[in-house]
């Protein structure tokens, strides 16, 4: 559906350069729902921007449901060439990828229901079509009694709908949302990720959603793609990067969202909880899906003659099914130690001596 290929933008200031994006690819199938974290500068919201050319980069490949935007030629023995599509091709192209942005970007003086009517005015479309399509995109978004209300009598949340309907107007097969959810409150948050989850089930609707919060990713996102500095330094499914981050960046997205941030405090405190001369390990356990963490601890403490003592616990409910961590402190024989985490690796459960 999107494809993205050695993807450079670089900003040129009198200060300096500064290089927003560094060889960026990244492959988005029809229908899922996409996620791109990073922390603030790591290049993501830039990346979005390139797909539908609000953005243009200094040399790669965009190509959105067949339709390629931008391609680098190279001939032997030449310099690069960056070719475009043709702003006619272009403008096309743009109403089959909708867009929303944290500021909602509303027309002030307008009602709700001239927001969502304004991308149609020059569609060729009848007053009566316009007016129909209107309130089909308002019932959507459970909206239909704010038709003649202004954007200064909506709360965020609302104002943010009245962005996804205003987006669908033309019946888009791309939904890209930047930072859509960063200036709402958690329960308008809440509500407006449901109704992303809902347009992309009933619509088929494939969505790029840009965030800094390891919360939205884990509640909608099918994959994930972590960006810092302007690359994309780990990508793959929501569930394994929850389970097993591989680059520090992404390990510290997914300790922010769980009591796995007080880590480091409690190896500092390795000493108060295994005492010198007693023999011990300190283990972190991943249990994924299906496992049931407090089960295996009470069965492994009886079968292996061991004290296992629960130091920290999360749960974490993705879309794709549960996934549980623990901090224990084990104390026994060493012989029974070993034989236990033999048998939690035999169980599938993921086993890290700390």
């Amino acid at each position: 559906m999107i494809s993205i290929r050695h993807l450079n933008k670089t900003y040129h200031f009198k200060t300096g350069d500064v290089h927003a994006l560094r060889d960026v690819s990244l492959e988005i199938q029809q229908g899922e729902i996409f996620g791109v974290v990073g922390y603030s500068g790591a290049g993501k919201s830039t990346m979005v921007r390139c797909i539908n050319l609000l953005e243009r980069p200094n040399s790669g490949y965009v190509s959105v449901d067949g339709n390629v935007l931008l391609q680098t030629e190279t001939d032997e023995g030449k310099a690069q060439a960056l070719k475009f599509i043709s702003d006619r091709e272009l403008n096309r192209v743009r109403k089959q990828i909708g867009m929303i942005f944290q500021h909602f970007n509303l027309l002030d003086r307008s009602t709700v229901y001239e927001n969502i009517a304004y991308p149609l005015r020059y569609s060729g479309k009848s007053k009566a079509e316009i007016r129909a399509r209107v309130l089909e995109l308002l019932e959507l978004v459970d909206l239909r009694d704010k038709i003649n209300a202004y954007p200064s009598q909506l709360s965020g949340g609302q104002k943010q709908r009245v962005a996804i309907a205003r987006a669908l107007a033309n019946n888009p097969k791309v939904l890209l949302s930047d930072e859509a959810t960063s200036a709402l409150d958690p329960e308008a948050t809440e509500a407006v990720l449901e109704l992303l989850k809902k347009l992309n089930r009933e619509l088929g609707l494939t969505i790029v959603l840009i965030t800094h919060e390891m919360s939205v990713i884990k509640s909608i996102c099918d994959r994930v793609a972590v960006m810092e500095d302007g690359r994309v330094v780990e990508e793959g499914e929501t569930y394994d990067i929850f389970v097993s981050p591989k680059t520090k960046v992404a390990k510290k997205f997914v300790d922010s969202i769980s009591n796995f941030g007080h880590l480091e405090e409690l190896i500092q405190r390795r000493s108060e909880i295994l005492p010198e001369g007693e023999n011990g390990k300190l283990l972190q356990l991943t249990f994924v899906r299906d496992s049931i963490g407090e089960t295996m601890i009470s069965h492994i403490s009886k079968t292996f003659q061991i004290s296992v003592d629960i130091m920290l616990a999360d749960v974490e409910l993705l879309p794709q099914g549960p996934l549980g961590k623990m901090v224990v402190a084990i104390l026994g024989a060493e012989k029974a130690i070993g034989e236990a985490i033999d048998y939690m690796r035999e169980k599938k459960i993921k086993v890290e001596v700390i």
